[in-house]
């Protein structure tokens, strides 16, 4: 007779790196620090599962400590109703916001642990691995304190030296920086690469309809988030744009992707996994776009672990609707901003070659997280361990 595999233990590592010159971020605001909580699940059966919670680690934390609690002792292979039963209780916390980003820390770890006592990567759990690499582009163009156009477009030679063929950058600033900005980028990557632009909701409809008569001529692949997700109307009003629109790294679980992919407000669809609800919800998220038959590109801007979690999932994705001819390639956000965290937190980081990314093969999310690095480097004060 079997014992059935529970929670024994969940410790958190809140991490925090400040940024030099002010930081950097979008046209919105800059950030002056990178920060991510790492989540530790370890299983009665000698499993070790790691996830990542986006968000300020001094917020996330009584999230985290809350929901580590419920956890323990709690079978291990319990996700879905997991989560789907904390969004019931907690009705009046709504689908989305920092419970969440908490929770998909718990609940990629969770996954990463199975995985492992399986001895397979995420991927096999999520539908079967189809993709050994997938495109990458540089998630880069970031604004800074001085805007300086030279740096901007040092920056965008330097990503086409490094082999990148693809690059997202931050607009929303005026048409003419946008302009500027756009011209760098399509110069760098070629008449053959691919240019995202990226207004991270700094705008209304109108500052849009402006700034991208300024520069739809360089034809940029993708336009993210021209607007705040919650402005409804307006996503409608720019169907006429006849440009593709992404966006949902600004919505969390299933129930807030829902009307968004059901009206086709947007063409690419960006949940982030240590945002959303971790891989049970982006799972969701991934099958509810396909049913509507929308383009999956996740969002990621975190650490190793948000990256290789990301890199699982993008795994799974079934080619269709494309045929064997090929079609829209799957494409992975690799972030190119000054991130010790990043780097940090992994054995061996991730890494990009010629424009595209490896997954990792190994058991769980395939890599290894460096314990001692994060313990050396967590917030002592807002750490949560309970066994």
């Amino acid at each position: 007779m079997s014992t059935r595999t529970v929670v024994t233990e969940v410790e958190t590592f809140p991490l925090e790196s400040p940024l030099p010159d002010g930081g950097y971020g979008a046209s919105k605001v800059r950030l002056p620090v990178r920060a991510a909580t790492l989540v530790k699940v370890t299983t009665s059966d000698g499993a070790v599962g790691w996830g990542e919670s986006f968000g300020p680690p001094r917020l996330i934390a009584a999230f985290l400590a809350d929901q580590a609690q419920a956890l323990l002792g709690q079978p291990a292979d319990i996700r879905e109703n997991l989560i789907l039963d904390r969004l019931s209780l907690g009705y009046h916390l709504t689908s989305g916001g920092p419970h969440v980003a908490a929770a998909s820390g718990i609940d990629i770890a969770l996954w990463d642990a199975q995985a492992r006592a399986f001895g397979v990567p995420v991927a096999h759990l999520l539908g079967g691995r189809l993709h050994e690499r997938v495109h990458a582009y540089a998630s880069s163009g970031y604004v800074t304190a001085t805007r300086d156009p030279g740096e901007f477009r040092d920056t965008m030679l330097a990503h086409a030296a490094d082999g990148f063929t693809s690059v997202k950058i931050k607009i929303g600033l005026t048409p003419e920086e946008d302009r500027q900005r756009t011209l760098a980028a399509r110069e760098a990557m070629g008449d053959d690469g691919l240019v995202i632009v990226d207004y991270n909701s700094n705008a209304t409809v109108a500052s849009v309809r402006r700034s991208l008569e300024r520069l739809r001529d360089l034809d940029p692949y993708w336009v993210e988030e021209p607007l705040p997700p919650e402005d409804t109307v307006g996503w409608r009003e720019l169907r006429d744009l006849h440009l593709p629109l992404s966006g949902g790294e600004a919505l969390y679980t299933r129930y807030g992707f829902r009307d968004p992919i059901a009206e086709h407000r947007f063409d690419i669809v960006q949940p982030d996994l240590a945002k959303c609800g971790g891989f049970t919800e982006a799972q969701a998220i991934r099958q509810l776009a396909a049913a509507f038959n929308l383009r999956l590109s996740p969002h990621c801007w975190g650490t190793g672990v948000a990256q290789a979690a990301t890199l699982q999932l993008l795994s799974a994705v079934p080619r269709a609707p494309y045929g064997m001819a090929g079609g829209e390639p799957l494409l992975f956000e690799f972030d190119q901003g000054p991130n010790p965290l990043r780097e940090g937190v992994l054995a061996t980081p991730v890494k990009a070659g010629h424009g595209t990314v490896a997954v990792p093969d190994g058991p769980g999310l395939g890599v290894e997280v460096d314990e001692d690095w994060v313990r050396a480097h967590r917030l002592a004060d807002h750490r949560v361990l309970v066994r």
